[in-house]
């Protein structure tokens, strides 16, 4: 009995398909809080002083920045998955709902970009920051009421630049990371480079079996002539 060339391709493309959506779920990722980073206060009308900017993380012990999201702690260890600027178009994230969703992303994504992500910086640079991280807890929810006004008018420039890059594709500027916590609202963007999701060992025993048939399919060709 022959060789169904054609059968062999599509089982080689159906097993390749379904290696590959293996290999593209994220796996859980382990997100540590370090210490306060560049980060630094803000004083509100309300709040007394609050913390905003880049505060210093580990992601599966690799050394990072990140901001959160919202105005709350980032104190802790805990679970998350990483998500890309692709994932978040196709509906992950904490903050995606209803169609406005992506656009919140883009805007922080464009304010994220405008960050200075050194390892020390002047007062002048730290307080750009957190102003910037001030507008992105905005976006995604609410905040307390500035004191400074020279703050306040920052802030407003901000929110109109924001505002002009609402398809702002920030797959090159952060990586978002959602904690895996039931019912807890805390996601984090974290500076490039994006954990490197490593690919299944079966995918290379796939590249084996595929030349493996590819080379029998010849064999019986070359035969055959």
């Amino acid at each position: 009995m022959g060789i169904n060339i054609k059968n062999i391709t599509r089982l080689i493309t159906g097993a390749a398909l379904i290696l590959l959506g293996t290999a593209a779920i994220a796996a859980p990722v382990e997100i540590s809080y370090q210490g306060a980073g560049t980060s630094t206060s803000l004083n509100t009308m309300t709040n007394g002083s609050v913390n905003a900017g880049l505060s210093a993380i580990t992601v599966d012990g690799t050394n990072s920045l990140a901001l959160n999201t919202s105005n709350s702690t980032m104190a802790g260890t805990w679970s998350a998955t990483a998500n890309s600027y692709t994932d978040i178009q196709n509906g992950a994230g904490k903050y995606n709902r209803g169609r406005n969703g992506a656009e919140k992303y883009a805007k922080a994504g464009y304010l994220f970009s405008l960050l200075d992500n050194s390892e020390s910086l002047s007062d002048t640079a730290a307080k750009f920051n957190a102003l910037v991280n001030y507008v992105i807890w905005d976006i995604m929810g609410s905040v307390p009421e500035l004191k400074d006004k020279r703050e306040k008018t920052l802030v407003k420039d901000l929110k109109k630049r924001a505002d002009r890059n609402k398809r702002f594709d920030w797959s090159t500027t952060m990586e978002v990371y959602s904690a895996n916590d039931r019912g807890i609202t805390r996601e984090f963007f974290a500076v490039l480079p994006p954990i490197a999701t490593p690919i299944p060992s079966a995918l290379f025993l796939f590249g084996s079996m595929a030349l493996g048939l590819f080379g029998i399919v010849t064999r019986k060709r070359a035969a055959s002539t």
